[in-house]
């Protein structure tokens, strides 16, 4: 008959009498509440209630002559001590108040200080009445020199082209219209001077009308609506004509003169020939950004 085996009894049910440190082979179910009854295991415990002779950190047991001997040290009871903030900050004020009286000194006899504190002006508070003077001020000064501006070039366009018969009003609707759509003026008059040089009864043999030399079909793409009789008026004809080269300026990335041969040529003969590789100048471009409106 083989002998009964007893049971080891596991480390949860052994009769302890202080906690001990972690050794051996871990321990990985945590006995059920009601089956444990013993004193706590350090397996499972970080810390434990010492009983008056130990010290315990982290779940370490100190050796007591050492626990003591630090809890009596006069380091431990100067870093425990109430006062150890009061004692720091009057450190501080300490070793910083000789540098602050110092600084201070050098200022009273410094003659740059002096100076520098004799040129600050005293701080006047600003009316909305002084701020809205002001502005009516900086405004008026860029209109004026806007309109000095749009003076010069009017006279400067009139004085070339006056042998075309250009009027002045012809002149500020050109202007003005360009800069509405953000083209330049120079390229504006001379986008009218080689197109029909100034002249609003103009038409071309294949039917262009207008100032700017607009197909019909093109000036009701841009607006609806558009009749020929539309496109013999300055207004109108000018209006639509700088929007269709602004749009053409935006499809070639602000390049003038690939716009300008779209405007000629049309866009789908110049984009298929850039396509192939080739050049599509014919000379339009150059004549009208050199106002001389001649062109192959």
């Amino acid at each position: 008959m083989q002998p009964t085996r007893r049971r080891p009894t596991p480390p949860w049910e052994r009769d302890h009498q202080s906690p001990r440190h972690p050794v051996g082979r871990p321990v990985r179910r945590f006995p059920d509440a009601d089956a444990y009854a013993g004193p706590p295991n350090a397996r499972y415990r970080r810390a434990f209630d010492g009983a008056g002779d130990h010290r315990v950190n982290e779940g370490i047991r100190l050796n007591p002559a050492t626990a003591n001997r630090r809890r009596g040290s006069a380091f431990d009871r100067l870093r425990n001590h109430p006062l150890r903030h009061g004692m720091m900050g009057l450190a501080v004020a300490g070793a910083a108040a000789p540098l602050a009286v110092a600084r201070y000194s050098q200022m009273r006899v410094d003659p740059k200080h002096e100076q520098q504190v004799g040129v600050i002006p005293h701080v006047v508070p600003i009316s909305d009445q002084a701020v809205g003077a002001a502005w009516r001020a900086a405004t008026s000064e860029v209109a004026e020199t806007r309109n000095t501006s749009r003076e010069s070039v009017i006279q400067q366009k009139m004085e070339r082209y006056g042998e075309f018969g250009l009027t002045r009003g012809l002149a500020e609707s050109i202007y003005d219209l360009a800069l509405q759509e953000n083209i330049d003026p120079d390229i504006a008059f001379g986008l009218v001077r080689t197109e029909s040089e100034f002249k609003t009864s103009a038409t071309s043999h294949v039917g262009a009308v207008g100032l700017t030399q607009l197909m019909p079909s093109t000036a009701r793409g841009m607006r609806k609506g558009t009749t020929i009789a539309d496109l013999r008026d300055p207004q109108i004809n000018l209006s639509i004509g700088f929007k269709f080269l602004r749009e053409l300026l935006d499809k070639y990335d602000g390049d003038p003169h690939l716009a300008l041969l779209a405007y000629n040529r049309g866009p789908g003969i110049v984009d298929r020939v850039l396509k192939r590789g080739g050049n599509p100048d014919n000379g339009y471009a150059e004549a009208v950004i050199s106002g001389e409106g001649v062109h192959r």
